[in-house]
């Protein structure tokens, strides 16, 4: 992979955490079933 794409997906990757971490202030409980959803995947 070419440098510029792993700085694209790294900042991709980050957005989304940063992301999650603001929904998980909005609305606690959404963020609660979506990780529930997530573990019961595996």
């Amino acid at each position: 992979m070419g440098e510029r794409l792993k700085r694209l997906l790294l900042g991709a990757a980050v957005i989304a955490v940063l992301a999650l971490a603001f929904a998980a202030y909005l609305r606690p409980a959404f963020v609660f079933d979506l990780a529930n959803r997530i573990v019961l995947c595996f």
